[in-house]
């Protein structure tokens, strides 16, 4: 596992320099552009996604590779992890082959293939989580002395410290050990090191709680609006949606998969093994959870992951353990075919083109931007030393990345969107004194922008075509006279 695992590390660097189409992500662009006013914790996110690009730059320059080198490294990491883990758990069941059911499953899930092409939360988060349970496993069925060793506990408070800093779900962990434990180790609830594991990861927090008392709470109330219900989604057809994201990132058979291990877990509630208990317990409730909040409101493709991807242990545990006849067999062999072709097409879209129109293209954010980069920076040099507006983050942030040379750029909320962290941000102190470029990706005049010069007039129109059809348009204008705000 280990060699292959490598080897596809190899084809992706090696895709990712020379034959990607894609740019960087918006939200991608957005991590990394913090980096210029980097602090503790940020309004939408927590700091580690933002601390590794810093690091991986710093490693390997500003550079697709450079900013997408911990993604790719926890793209290779989640299949070995969650073939360990169903190793460890397969010792209950006698069939260690499990794990290669695991890596293969994992290996061609068209979710992690995603996570391979983004430097996002999800990317550490998703390995981090699967190294904290396979550290929690592995203290299940063993002498006391070695179940309960501090350096085991240690280590776990740590990992999910980590993942806490990645993003707010990790939060989910210790409550579902405590449900694991009232459960299935009711002697660990009388002893010191679980408490201790939860105080470390709680002590590595410190930054983000320092920064949400810092500043009102930002990042707890956008967290908490996130999962508010609204008008515009919910009941059945939101329910229906979230269950065809979920067909769509596992692949068909990684849901059948999915929901055939959990049966199968479920069924054995009473002598249901250990470490079974555990992947049941720290996957189940969360899927359960977002599958309630999608009856409420919008439930994003990748939110239960942690339930998703090493519940898919679980089912990895029930097909080694199951007798497939011909039919089944080769159902399963097609679907996981069939996975291997979607996480394939995902690194080059345009071959299913005739299938898949640009406006459904999942990739289509990431499309166009370095060669608009290219073409923006060639326009600005008609202008002195100009300064870059942005009334979108999705347009600013992959834009001032991909442009040659680096532009001075600043960003308004000029259309009453939701806040983003740019909205705190300083803006150019020698804005006066330069000409000022607006950019959008529509063709439509953000009318309050004139309330903050004396005169904004329509510049040029730039677009970028791939394999003959434009999937990239931006529109300009330049403005001068700024009113101080």
């Amino acid at each position: 596992m280990v060699q292959l695992s490598a080897l596809l590390l190899l084809l992706r660097v090696v895709y990712l320099l020379w034959l990607t189409p894609y740019g960087l992500a918006p939200d991608e662009a957005q991590y990394l552009s913090w980096l210029q006013n980097n602090d503790l914790s940020f309004l939408t996110k927590p700091p580690l996604t933002t601390w590794a690009m810093g690091l991986s730059i710093w490693l390997l320059g500003e550079t697709l590779l450079g900013v997408k080198l911990f993604a790719l490294l926890g793209q290779i990491a989640v299949p070995l992890l969650g073939a360990a883990l169903a190793r460890e758990a397969a010792a209950a069941i006698y069939k260690q082959h499990a794990g290669w059911w695991a890596f293969g499953l994992l290996t061609t899930l068209p979710l992690v293939a995603a996570g391979g092409l983004i430097m996002a939360p999800d990317a550490l988060l998703l390995p981090l989580w699967l190294a904290g349970l396979l550290v929690l496993i592995r203290a299940i069925d063993v002498p006391p002395t070695r179940a309960l060793c501090w350096r085991r506990w240690v280590l776990l408070g740590g990992i999910i410290g980590l993942a806490g800093l990645a993003k707010y779900t990790a939060v989910f962990f210790f409550p579902l050990l405590l449900v694991f434990m009232l459960w299935q180790q009711p002697n660990w609830l009388r002893k010191p090191q679980p408490y201790g594991a939860g105080l470390i990861a709680l002590a590595m927090q410190a930054p983000v709680i320092y920064w949400n008392i810092t500043n009102d709470f930002a990042g707890i109330k956008h967290l908490l609006w996130q999962a508010e219900s609204d008008n515009r989604h919910g009941g059945l057809s939101s329910l229906a949606d979230f269950i065809g994201s979920q067909a769509l990132v596992l692949g068909p058979v990684g849901l059948v998969v999915l929901g055939a291990g959990w049966l199968w877990a479920s069924k054995q509630y009473k002598q249901v093994p250990p470490r079974i208990a555990l992947l049941l317990v720290f996957t189940l409730p969360i899927f359960a959870l977002f599958l309630g909040q999608s009856l409420t409101g919008k439930v994003q493709a990748n939110w239960p992951l942690l339930a998703t991807v090493p519940g898919l242990v679980l089912g990895a545990l029930w097909l080694a353990q199951v007798k497939l006849n011909r039919l089944s067999a080769g159902l399963l062999a097609l679907g996981l075919l069939l996975n291997m072709d979607l996480s394939a097409a995902l690194y080059n879209t345009t071959l299913l083109r005739p299938l898949l129109p640009l406006k459904t293209d999942p990739t289509k954010d990431l499309l166009g931007w370095a060669e608009m980069g290219q073409l923006f920076g060639l326009l600005l040099q008609r202008l002195e030393n100009p300064l870059v507006l942005g009334v979108r983050y999705q347009t600013i942030a992959p834009l001032a990345f991909h442009t040659t040379p680096k532009i001075d750029w600043f960003y308004w909320n000029a259309e009453g969107r939701r806040a983003v962290d740019y909205d705190d941000w300083q803006w150019p102190n020698s804005l006066p004194n330069r000409p000022v470029v607006l950019v959008k990706e529509s063709p439509d005049f953000p009318i309050h922008v004139t309330e903050l010069f004396t005169d904004c007039r329509p510049w040029h129109s730039l677009g970028t075509e791939y394999k003959g059809e434009v999937v990239r348009r931006l529109y300009t204008w330049v403005c001068w006279g700024y009113r101080a705000q």
